[in-house]
Parts: structure tokens; sequence; C-alpha cells
């Protein structure tokens, strides 16, 4: 009797504990976010260059580095793409989604899309309306980007000068990045007393391969210039191939931003004049860290009360350029 009634009294325990396995006890806030740490993570980035896939790699590295994966899609410059993507994920309960904007315009768009799902804008600053304690930005202030280029050049190569000769190649206009750089470097230059007449403005689209096509018309029309800015490193890298296959010596400094690997060899062969550097790491580690954090329903460690996490710029040029080659080949 009493055998009977101990086994009866294990088989309910053993029901009990079976019970509970289920997801009885999971204490998760949907989306994705489970007890077990069974987290689902999404980053639609814009599209794939030098920056953005290095970026890429680093947010990759920092989820595998935390026990998670992350799934990636390139959006190919086509927001309706992007939107897809975020929506995919939402209806699939993702914990978190990363996203490099195609269009700083649809910020707020994603966010819906997203239908509650925790998102982290990435590089591209949103409309700071999108932004809240479940949906934050990290990056870096792109009003520095363009100051910093100006104090770079006025600091050594054009030293003295009070009035100079300007060509600007701009990334894809409208896009945020383009338009505050471009805006922080004349700014920049005012600051410091210059007069700059901007012979030429135009944009190459961040690419590399266009930079060089109107460089090359430029370096053929006689147009008199002391300094070439450039939004970005890809379309600096363009300008000096220009000089390159039209067999001209580079005697203008030439300057970008990012201070991305080849770019910053180029400084070292005397060949770009400086650039100013965009953590990819900084911004890519960063948002995977949020995106966790988000999934979590922890605090977004360093977010200030705009919900924003700002990844300083660092000016590049010959005098510590080999701190970052060095940088780059510890990676």
């Amino acid at each position: 009797m009493k055998k009977k009634l101990f086994s009866t009294i294990l088989a309910a325990a053993m029901m009990i504990a079976a019970l509970a396995g289920c997801g009885g006890g999971s204490t998760g806030g949907g989306s994705g976010n489970k007890a077990d740490g069974n987290y689902k993570f999404g980053f639609t980035i814009s599209t794939r260059d030098q920056f953005l896939t290095s970026m890429e790699v680093a947010a990759t590295k920092e989820m595998e580095a935390q026990g998670y994966k992350l799934e990636v899609n390139d959006s190919d410059n086509d927001v309706t793409k992007q939107l897809s993507h975020i929506q995919t994920w939402a209806t699939q309960q993702y914990s978190a989604i990363i996203i490099n904007l195609v269009n700083a315009d649809n910020a707020i768009e994603c966010v819906d899309a997203a239908a509650g799902v925790p998102v982290v804008f990435v590089n591209r600053l949103p409309d700071q309306n999108a932004l809240s304690d479940t949906v934050v930005y990290v990056g870096s202030d792109e009003n520095d980007s363009g100051r910093m280029q100006a104090e770079l050049l006025m600091d050594d190569a054009l030293k003295g000068k009070t009035e100079i000769n300007a060509i600007l190649f701009q990334g894809v206009l409208g896009q945020t990045a383009a338009t505050l750089r471009s805006a922080s470097v004349k700014k920049g230059f005012e600051e410091l007393g210059v007069k700059v007449n901007w012979v030429y403005e135009d944009t190459a689209e961040w690419d590399r391969n266009k930079a060089m096509d109107k460089m090359t018309q430029l370096i053929s029309s006689g147009t008199k210039y002391d300094v070439i800015v450039c939004n970005n490193d890809e379309m600096a890298l363009g300008c000096i191939e220009a000089y390159k296959a039209a067999n001209k010596k580079i005697d203008v400094p030439i300057i970008g931003v990012d201070a991305t690997q080849v770019a910053c060899q180029s400084i070292a062969d005397g060949e770009l004049y400086a650039s100013v550097y965009q953590s990819s790491v900084g911004q890519g580690g960063g948002a995977a860290k949020a995106a966790i954090q988000l999934a979590k329903g922890e605090k977004v460690e360093g977010a200030d009360k705009n919900h924003i996490v700002w990844i300083p710029f660092e000016k590049v040029n010959k005098d510590n350029v080999q701190d970052y080659l060095d940088m780059y080949a510890a990676k």
C-alpha cells in the first residue's frame, strides 16, 4: 500500500515538472524574448561597401561572442526591400532588429513595420521622433566629421590661407550623413575664418567609380582648386585614381571620411591627405550590444536622454595613421 502511494506521488511530481518545462515558467516578454535565451536577431543593411561591410562583420562577431546568431539581409538601397525584411522578422517574432537605413525619411515607417519588436538604428541617423525606450540609435555625430576635416586641412596643408577654392563630392543627396558632412565642413571653414569658393559641388553617391569619372572631367576642364573634400573615403580614393589615370601628380590635398583600411594605407603612401575615422567596429559592435540589451528588456548602456549612443569620430593623418593600420592588422 505504501509503495503504491509513493509511486502515485512520484508520478504526479514528474507530471508537474514536465508541465513547467513546457513553458509554464517562462518569463520572457514576447517578440522572441524567452527565458531560456532563445533570442533571434536580424540586421537589414542598406547596401554593402567597405565601411558597411566592416560594420556588418563587427555586429556579427559581437553577437557570436555573446552566444547569438545574426541574420543579415542586404536591401540593395531599396526601401521596399528593407521594409519587407523588417516585416518578415516581426512576423517571425524576432527579439530585436538592427536597421541601417536606406533612407532616413522612412525611419518611422520602419518602426511601424517592426510592430513592437525593439529596433536599433545604426550609422544613419533617423528622424529622432522615431526613437524611444525600445528604439535607439548607435552612430557618430556627423556634425563633427566635416568640422574635423576643415581642422585637419587648416592645421597643415592649407595653414595660413584665408581664402581657398574647393571641390566637394557629396554622398547620396538627401541622406542625413551626406547633408550633415557637407554642412559641417562648410561651417568648420567658416568658424576658422576661411572664405571658401566652392567651385564644384556634386554627388558621387558614396561611389569610387562615379567620383573617378567626375574628377577625370574636372582635371581636363582646367578648373582651379586648392583642395578636394569628399564625404567619404571611397569617393576620395576615386579622385586619386582619376589623377593616376590622367598621369597627373596629386598636387592638392584630398580628404575623406571613415578612415577605412584602404584609405589609411593611401595616407601612409602619401596619396590621400587625411581622413576622419568613423568606427565601423564601434558602430557595428555597439548596435549588436544594444539589440541584445533591448531584447532582454534592459536599459541600453551609454544611451543619452535622446536614446542615442554616440561613437566618437577621430582625426587621422600621416602623423598617426600607423596606429590605425596596426589596429586593422590586429583584427
